[in-house]
């Protein structure tokens, strides 16, 4: 997690002793349950507790490097050879199948997909029901 200065290393150092804790109380529950009911009950509700407390944790390692900031990356792809896209059900992966892989990536289609829904279908206009403020 690469701690930045000390407050962060206090934070991950509490986040891991969390996270050890609650795992070892699921364990514990699942252990016993036959047995202790009672008991499991309790290691649960703790097991749960401590998750919990992993979750801000983390929120307030992630709050503190950001400084309280929120930052929201947009990203645009573009795609060079459009004719060339090869849309499959499956993909191929493995050493085995390089070769096969590298063929269907290499074909190229003569015509391009055709356009299921005509243009008169597209300028339809839907309407739109209510509008209106609610009264509280």
């Amino acid at each position: 997690m690469k701690p930045a200065d000390p407050i962060e290393g206090i934070l991950i150092s509490l986040l891991m002793a969390v996270n050890q804790a609650a795992l070892r109380m699921y364990r514990l529950a699942w252990v016993n349950n036959t047995e202790y009911f009672d008991a499991s009950t309790k290691c649960l509700a703790l097991a749960d507790k401590a998750a919990r407390t992993a979750m801000m944790l983390t929120e307030r390692i992630d709050h503190h490097r950001n400084q309280g900031k929120q930052q929201i990356v947009v990203q645009h792809t573009t795609t060079v050879n459009a004719d060339q896209a090869v849309i499959t059900d499956s993909v191929v992966t493995g050493k085995n199948n390089e070769a096969s892989s590298a063929k269907l990536l290499a074909a190229v289609t003569d015509k391009p997909m055709e356009i299921l829904e005509t243009a008169e279908r597209q300028k339809e206009t839907v309407p739109v029901v209510g509008g209106g403020t609610k009264s509280k």
